[in-house]
């Protein structure tokens, strides 16, 4: 047991002894394809700094589009999508009478995308990865990678509308009635045909309810006819709705 763990450990020298060497050899060719062995065993991080160093050595030359190529891909594989963006998109500009350049734009908006944050975060990067998309579309429309990136922006536009629902809810839970009416009427213009329609009215009633109910006597008539107003809309909308007893006990309540 004991030898089998030195030798483990003697080859383990070994070869971070020989990766070593080969990051300062100045065999680019023989460089390129130790990279290329790397990159085809998944082992981006030990295949980056290499074609990092090529990027220089074969600059100019039939081999800097190939490099360059497999840089941004080790790049976007160790999961820095910002940076592969960057580079996917200037792949193009530098090359670019390149067959691989419909590669390229549509992975410069996929980076974008998979660097989108979760809805509950500022969405700058969702917009920008729906701007590329929409972009690639209109270079492309004929590409096969057309269907997905539709697929792509319709996700991107979900997290935007979920993130726009759940703001507008939270100004009704912390008791921002009137902000929640004006962020829930938005909502419905951006999102007419949004599968959260019924929520969103649900809640804009129990606003207007609540308005009415802690109105100051001068405007309680005026909100008691807005919640009866939404009430009504409510249940004509949804007649099945399973919010409708606790609306219609609202209505009697108040």
């Amino acid at each position: 047991m004991k030898n089998i763990f030195c030798l483990v450990i003697l080859t383990l020298f070994l070869s971070c002894s020989n990766y070593q060497k080969l990051l300062k050899s100045t065999d680019f060719d023989n460089k390129f394809e130790s990279a290329v062995s790397y990159y085809d065993n998944s082992d981006y991080s030990r295949a980056l700094p290499l074609f990092e160093d090529l990027l220089g050595a074969f600059k100019g030359s039939s081999k800097s589009e190939d490099v360059y190529y497999y840089y941004i891909y080790c790049t976007f594989h160790l999961g820095d999508y910002y940076n592969a963006s960057y580079h996917f998109k200037n792949f193009s500009k530098t090359f670019f009478s390149s067959d691989k350049s419909e590669e390229m734009s549509y992975m410069a908006a996929y980076c974008l995308y998979m660097d989108s944050p979760q809805f509950n975060y500022d969405q700058t990067n969702t917009y920008d990865a729906i701007n590329e998309l929409e972009l690639f579309i209109s270079e492309y429309p004929n590409s096969e990678k057309k269907i997905e990136a539709e697929e792509l922006i319709s996700d991107l536009n979900d997290k935007i509308e979920k993130k726009e629902f759940e703001i507008a809810k939270l100004y009704y839970e912390t008791g921002k009635y009137k902000s929640s009416l004006y962020a829930f009427n938005s909502f419905i213009e951006n999102y007419p045909n949004s599968s959260k329609l019924e929520d969103v009215l649900y809640i804009q009633t129990k606003a207007y309810f609540e308005l009415a109910i802690n109105s100051v006597e001068e405007k309680k008539k005026f909100r008691i006819k807005e919640f009866i107003f939404a009430y009504q809309n409510f249940i004509l909308t949804y007649p099945d709705s399973k919010y409708l007893k606790e609306i219609k006990s609202l209505k009697d309540e108040l």
